[in-house]
This record gives structure tokens, C-alpha cells and sequence, in this order.
């Protein structure tokens, strides 16, 4: 029950940006990014539910049209990677493809293909979302080994964003647990991605802890309830909602991926107004993908939606996704561009968790750890 008066801290989603990273002076003099979202996608909520069905395979060599759900901060790498691969399609293969991608919680977009919404392509933000899709038989349950590095083109990490100066002398994770700090963060029950935050923290915590199971527990559990805590965190359904509420002057810190934090703190139009603040240790965010078979073996563009996620591993594909400051899983792409990411000292999911579904039960499902922590 909430105490009576008090504001709740988890505001609504933001719509999401478009293009590149828009970012207006407001009369206050703070910045804030275009809220406007493209005529042509679907809303967070709902996912790729503008996807009409029947139509899309074309004929033998006629035009293609593949749809793509993706997790929210993936808006601008998308924009720049549709029309570079319809155009690699085109002279390889001499057919017509257009691409269109919808953007949301990684979650909801789950929910939304196993509930009819058609998409060709699921590119989440963690692999337990496709599993959904899989478990639905909707596509092939061993998806992961369709594609190197088990499906994962890419990787990204958590790191924080603050203000210029950084007036509030936050340099690690345990700053997260002052009282003093308004933290920033999607949240947890909402998006695949924002669980990957959420895990960063409680990994940290058994880390910093010590060897003892149980204390580490126990640590975890304490500073994720005060990172966490609704009083002094503002929790956005969505990625691209949390950084838009920062921007627009929300919150002492954001912590994130960073690839959407990095996006922010190149954009020309912002420089000087935010910082990185790189935290002692992060986990590696692996980020899936993959067709959705029932969808194009109906529509006939198997070949494309295949395509489509083989170009993500070319190495034209790799550099954009670089360019938009993601981890490509190429290791010479990768070593191009090391000196885009600050050293962070990086560990795995493996390292701490068993499984995905363990871990959506002990800590996300009706219950879990979140719901202690949001009780108490």
C-alpha cells in the first residue's frame, strides 16, 4: 500500500526518438531529447501490432517486406541498418526488400508475437524473450545454434551517466544506494533490458561481498532494495523512456547500457552537459536474435529474414553496429574499435546466475525478489 501523499516514482514510457538524437534547449536551459516517434512504427506497448497479415513473401522474386521487433535503444542502429542491408539485398540478389522495425520493452515485444503480432525477426535484449517465442512454437527451440556466438551479434555493458561536473560525486555502484542520489533506470518488470540492469547491480553486490553464499545474498539484496527504493529511483517501462527523462533534467544519475548512454554523451548537440561514470565491474549484456519461423515460412522470406541476420555478422554489418557504440562480437571489428569504450572490467552472466528461467522466477516473476523489495 502506498503511503498516502507519497509521488510514485515509476512514471509512464516516453515515446521514443527518432533518427538521430534530438536534442532541444528548453526555456530552463536543460536538454531534452525529441519525444516524436516515426509515423511507421509500433508503439512500445503494443509491438509490431500494425503488421497486416498475409502479405510480405511477394512471389518468386517479387519485393519482400520483413518486419523486426526490437528492444527500445536500438531505434537509430536500425535506421541506418535497414537501408544498408535492402540495399546489399538488392545487388545481391536483385530483389526488392524493405524493412521495417518496431521498437519496444523487450518483453512486451515477446508477448506481443506470441499473441499474433507478426514480426520476421525478434531482435531482444536477452534470450529468455525468444525462448517465449519458442516455447509458443512459434520458432525452432534450438535458435541459438543457427548463428554464431549463439545468436548474439552483439554485446553492451551497464554503466552510469551524470551530469556535468558531477555534482553528486558518483564514481560506483554503491552510490547508487545513498540517500541523496535520484537514480534513473528502466524497470525490471517491464523489459528484458532493464533485468539486465537490475542483475549488473546484484551481481556487483556478491562480488563486492565476499565468498560467504549466504552473505552475499544477503548483501544483494540490501543494495538492490536501496537502488531500487521507489522513494529516490524513477523507473521508466522503457530504456529510451529512463535516458529521455534524464536528459529532459530528471535524476542525479542514470545507469544503463551504454551503448544508449555513449549515444547521448557524442552527440554534438550535447556535449558538455553529461558524463560517463564508469563503474568498478558490469556484466556483459548478450543480445539475441532470430526469425520466427512460422512467420516466414508463411510469407516466403525465410531467405531474407536469414539474410537480414547474416549481414548483422558481416563485417559491414559489425562496423554500424559499432558505430552505434554496441560491442560487435567480431573480434577484429571489435579491436577497430577499442578506443570507443572506456576499460571496463566485465563479467558474465554465467559467472553468478544459473539460468535465465532461474532467474525469472527468484527474481521477476509475481513474488520474486522485485516484489519483496517493492513490498517492504
Amino acid at each position: 500500500m502506498r503511503t498516502p501523499g507519497r509521488r510514485d516514482r515509476i512514471g509512464p514510457g516516453v515515446a521514443g526518438v527518432t533518427g538521430a538524437w534530438a536534442v532541444v534547449a528548453l526555456v530552463a536551459g536543460v536538454v531534452a531529447l525529441s519525444g516524436c516517434r516515426r509515423k511507421d512504427e509500433g508503439s512500445a506497448a503494443n509491438g509490431p501490432a500494425s503488421a497486416q497479415p498475409g502479405g510480405g513473401g511477394g512471389g518468386a522474386g517479387g519485393p519482400l517486406k520483413l518486419r523486426s521487433a526490437s528492444y527500445d535503444p536500438t531505434r537509430e542502429m536500425y535506421a541506418a541498418f535497414n537501408p544498408q542491408f535492402q540495399a546489399y539485398w538488392k545487388q545481391s540478389t536483385g530483389q526488392d526488400v524493405t524493412v521495417e522495425t518496431f521498437h519496444g520493452p523487450s518483453g512486451s515485444q515477446a508477448q506481443a508475437i506470441v499473441a499474433g503480432n507478426e514480426a520476421d525477426i525478434a531482435a531482444l535484449s536477452v534470450d529468455v524473450d525468444i525462448d517465449r517465442i519458442a516455447d509458443a512454437g512459434l520458432t525452432a527451440k534450438d535458435w541459438r545454434a543457427r548463428f554464431p556466438n549463439h545468436s548474439v551479434p552483439y554485446t553492451s555493458a551497464v554503466v552510469f551517466m551524470v551530469r556535468a561536473g558531477n555534482p553528486k560525486g558518483i564514481r560506483d555502484w554503491a552510490d547508487l544506494a545513498r540517500d541523496d542520489v535520484t537514480k534513473l533506470a528502466p524497470d525490471p518488470k517491464t523489459g528484458g533490458g532493464a533485468r539486465w540492469i537490475y542483475l549488473a547491480a546484484w551481481a556487483h553486490a556478491l562480488r563486492a561481498a565476499g565468498p560467504d553464499a549466504a552473505a552475499g545474498e544477503a548483501a544483494a539484496r540490501a543494495f538492490v532494495a536501496k537502488a531500487y527504493d521507489r522513494d529516490k529511483a524513477i523507473l521508466d517501462p522503457a530504456m529510451r523512456g529512463s535516458t529521455t527523462r534524464f536528459v529532459r533534467g530528471e535524476g542525479d544519475v542514470l545507469f544503463g547500457w551504454e551503448n544508449e548512454i555513449l549515444q547521448v554523451l557524442n552527440d554534438p548537440a550535447a556535449k558538455g552537459q553529461f558524463e560517463l561514470v564508469v563503474p568498478s565491474d558490469s556484466i556483459v549484456i548478450e543480445v539475441p536474435i532470430a526469425f520466427v519461423d512460422t512467420v516466414v515460412d508463411r510469407k516466403g522470406t525465410r531467405a531474407a529474414a536469414e539474410g537480414y541476420i547474416k549481414y548483422l555478422y558481416a563485417d559491414a554489418g559489425q562496423e554500424l553496429v559499432a558505430k552505434f557504440y554496441n560491442r560487435p562480437s567480431d573480434e577484429k571489428v571489435a579491436a577497430r574499435h577499442a578506443d570507443q569504450f572506456k576499460p571496463l572490467k566485465l563479467y558474465r552472466f554465467a559467472d553468478h546466475f544459473k539460468d535465465w528461467p532461474t532467474v525469472m522466477r527468484q527474481h521477476f516473476a509475481t513474488g520474486g525478489e522485485l516484489d519483496k523489495i517493492r513490498k517492504k
